[in-house]
C-alpha cells in the first residue's frame, strides 16, 4: 500500500472514530472539573438554565402571537414612535433583543414595514436591554428569586400539558419565566461560592485599561453565550456578591451590547438586503453608544450618581447603579440618533446595496430565513416574490413572441406595437430562462415548502400550497411559450402575407393576454379580478382556429400549405393552453390569497 493510500486511510479512520473519541474525552474532562468545583458547576448550570429559558420564552411568544402581530402591525408600525414602542415592548416581553431584531428583519423583508419604522424599532429594541437590568438587579438579586420560580414552574408545566394551543403557549411562557428566575438564582449562588474556593475579585482593574479589558470580556462572553441579556445578568450577579468592581461591571455591560451585534451580523448573512439594512442599524447604534460611553466615561458616572440620588438609590447600591448606567447608555444613544432616522434611511439606501450577480441571474428580494419565523410575514414575502416571478414570466413570453417586456406594461395600441416589432427577436431562450426564471422559481418553491411546514394554521398551509401551484402554472406557461418561438420566427415574418397575418393575429392576442395578466397586479378588489378573468377567457376563444372557417378557406384556395396550416393550429392550441395556465395563476395567486388584495 502506498504512503498516500495509508494517509487517506488514516484520515478516514480518524474521522470515523478519532473525533467522536476526542469529543467524549473532552466532555469527561469537563465533567471532572465541574464536579470538583461546585461553585463553577452551579454557575454554569445557572447560565445554561438561563439560556434554555430564553429559548423557551421565545417559542412561547411565537405560539401566543400566532398571527396577532401582523393583524395589528399597521396600527403599531405606521409611525416611527409607535414602531419604537413596539420594538421596546416585544424585546422586553421575550427578554431577547435577538428575537426582536429577527421580527424587525422579518417584517421589513416582507414589506410589512417601512425602513424608517424598522430603524425606529431597532432603537426601541436596544433600549429594552435596560429594562432587563432593572428586572434582574431590583427583583432577581435582592430577593430569593428561586421562591418565585417554583410556582411558575409548577403552574407552567400544568398549563403546558393542555391540548389547547394558546393555553399550552401560556404554560410554556410561565415555565420559561420560572426557569429564567431559577437560572438567575444559580448564577448568584455560584458567584457567592467563589469566595470560598477562588476569589476572582483579585483580577479587578481600575482606570481606562480595566474598562477596555472588561469591555472585551463582556464582548467575548456575549459571543459565546449568544445572549447579551445573559452576559448582563452575569455581570449583575458577580457585582452583587463583590466578585467584580462597579467600573469593571460597567465594562462588561458595554461589551455585552457590542457583542450582541455579532449575532445580528451572523443572522443576516443569508437575509435579503432589507435584513442587512436592519443589521447595519443595530451594529451602528451599539458601537456608537459604546464609543460615547467609553469616551465620556467620567461624565456618565457623574450622571449616574446624580440620577441615582434623585430617584433614591443608595450610593453604595452598585447593582442598581449598573442598571442606571445601562439605561443611560441606551437612552443617550436613542436621544442622539432618533432625530436622524430619515438621514439613517438615506445612508442605508445609498450604501447598503445588493451585491452584483456575476451571471445576472434574478435573485429573490423578499425571501429569507428570518421571514419564516412568522407565518404572516412569510406569506407576504412569498406573494411579493411570486408576483416578481409573474412579471419575469410575462417578460420572457413577450420575448418569445418577438415583443419586448416593456410592451406588456405599455399603454400604446397593440396594432401600433405590432407594426413596430416586425422582426424576430434574436435571443437564446435557454439562457434567458436560466437567468430570468429558473433560479427565482426554485427559490420560491423551496421557500413555499418550508413555509407550509411551519404554517400556523391548516388554512394558511392551504394558501402556501396554492402559491406553489400558481408558480408551477407559471413554469408550464413559460415552457409552452418556448414551443412557439421557432414557428413565430419562421412564419411570423414570412413573405407569404396570409401566413404572416395568421401569426400576427396570434401575437396580437398573446400580447393582449399578457397585458390583461399584468393588469391583475394593480387590482384591489375581487370584482376587478373577475372582470379581467372574463376578458382573458374571451381572448382565449380567439385561439380556436379550428372553429373558424378562415383557415379552411386559405387551405382550399391554396394560399397556405397543409403543413403550415397544421403549424398554425398547433401553435394556437399551445397559446390557448398558455392562457389557461395564466388564468389559473390568477385564480390561485390573487383570488384566494388575502395578501395579494391587501387584506
Amino acid at each position: 500500500m502506498s504512503l498516500a493510500s495509508l494517509h487517506k486511510q488514516f484520515n478516514k479512520t480518524f474521522l470515523a472514530y478519532g473525533k467522536p473519541l476526542f469529543g467524549f474525552f473532552v466532555c469527561v474532562g469537563l465533567l471532572i472539573v465541574l464536579i470538583q468545583n461546585i461553585s463553577l458547576l452551579t454557575l454554569c448550570a445557572g447560565v445554561c438554565l438561563f439560556l434554555f429559558a430564553m429559548m423557551l420564552l421565545q417559542e412561547s411568544f411565537k405560539i401566543l402571537s400566532g398571527g396577532v402581530l401582523d393583524v395589528f402591525l399597521d396600527k403599531v408600525a405606521n409611525t416611527n414612535y409607535k414602531s419604537f414602542l413596539f420594538g421596546f415592548t416585544v424585546s422586553s416581553l421575550v427578554q431577547s433583543s435577538g428575537l426582536a431584531t429577527v421580527i424587525a428583519i422579518s417584517f421589513l423583508s416582507a414589506g410589512l414595514m417601512a425602513l424608517q419604522s424598522g430603524i425606529a424599532m431597532v432603537y426601541g429594541i436596544n433600549l429594552s436591554t435596560a429594562g432587563s437590568a432593572w428586572l434582574v438587579g431590583y427583583f432577581g438579586l435582592k430577593t430569593k428569586i428561586s421562591l418565585y420560580a417554583m410556582p411558575l414552574i409548577i403552574f407552567g408545566l400544568g398549563f403546558f400539558i393542555s391540548k389547547n394551543k394558546k393555553i399550552k403557549g401560556f404554560g410554556l411562557f410561565l415555565l420559561s419565566l420560572g426557569l429564567l428566575f431559577l437560572g438567575i438564582s444559580y448564577m448568584k449562588e455560584g458567584f457567592e461560592n467563589f469566595k470560598d474556593t477562588f476569589d476572582i475579585s483579585q483580577f479587578q482593574m481600575e482606570g481606562l485599561a480595566g474598562l477596555l479589558l472588561y469591555t472585551l470580556i463582556g464582548f467575548g462572553v456575549t459571543v459565546i453565550t449568544q445572549s447579551s441579556h445573559a452576559t448582563l445578568t452575569l455581570a449583575l450577579a458577580a457585582l452583587a456578591v463583590g466578585q467584580v468592581s462597579y467600573e469593571n461591571a460597567i465594562g462588561v455591560a458595554i461589551g455585552a451590547n457590542v457583542g450582541s451585534t455579532i449575532m445580528a451580523v451572523i443572522g443576516s448573512i443569508n437575509s435579503n438586503i432589507e435584513g442587512k439594512k436592519i443589521t447595519v442599524t443595530h451594529v451602528f447604534f451599539n458601537c456608537f453608544a459604546a464609543l460615547m460611553a467609553i469616551v465620556f466615561f467620567k461624565l456618565y458616572l457623574i450622571a449616574v450618581d446624580y440620577l441615582c440620588a434623585w430617584v433614591g438609590i443608595a450610593e453604595n447600591d452598585y447593582v442598581l447603579k449598573l442598571a442606571m448606567f445601562t439605561t443611560l447608555f441606551n437612552v443617550i444613544g436613542v436621544i442622539v440618533l432618533y432625530p436622524f432616522i430619515s438621514q439613517m434611511e438615506n445612508f442605508l439606501n445609498k450604501y447598503v446595496k445588493p451585491s452584483e450577480s456575476k451571471d445576472d441571474e434574478v435573485k429573490p428580494m423578499f425571501l429569507s430565513d428570518e421571514v419564516l419565523q412568522f407565518s404572516d410575514s412569510a406569506l407576504q414575502s412569498l406573494t411579493l416574490e411570486s408576483i416578481r416571478l409573474l412579471e419575469s414570466t410575462l417578460g420572457l413570453i413577450a420575448k418569445v413572441i418577438s415583443f419586448q417586456p416593456e410592451d406588456v406594461q405599455s399603454q400604446e395600441e397593440i396594432p401600433t406595437v405590432l407594426s413596430q416589432r416586425n422582426q424576430p427577436n434574436d435571443f437564446e431562450f435557454d439562457t434567458a430562462y436560466h437567468k430570468e426564471f429558473k433560479g427565482l422559481y426554485s427559490s420560491i418553491i423551496e421557500f413555499a415548502v418550508r413555509a407550509g411546514y411551519e404554517a400556523s394554521t391548516p388554512e394558511r398551509n392551504t394558501i402556501f400550497m396554492d402559491i406553489r401551484r400558481a408558480n408551477l402554472y407559471m413554469a408550464s406557461a413559460v415552457k409552452e411559450a418556448s414551443q412557439l418561438q421557432t414557428n413565430i420566427n419562421k412564419f411570423g415574418f414570412s413573405n407569404n402575407g396570409y401566413i404572416r397575418a395568421e401569426y400576427a393575429a396570434m401575437r396580437r392576442n398573446l400580447l393582449r393576454l399578457l397585458r390583461n395578466v399584468h393588469s391583475i397586479t394593480q387590482a384591489t378588489t375581487i370584482e376587478e379580478i373577475d372582470q379581467i378573468q372574463r376578458e382573458i377567457l374571451d381572448n382565449s376563444e380567439k385561439f380556436d382556429v379550428v372553429s373558424s372557417s378562415s383557415l379552411d378557406t386559405l387551405i382550399r384556395n391554396h394560399c397556405i400549405s397543409d403543413s403550415v396550416a397544421t403549424s398554425i393550429m398547433n401553435d394556437n392550441a399551445i397559446s390557448r393552453n398558455l392562457a389557461k395556465n395564466l388564468y389559473d395563476v390568477i385564480e390561485l395567486l390573487f383570488k384566494t390569497n388575502p395578501v395579494a388584495l391587501g387584506e
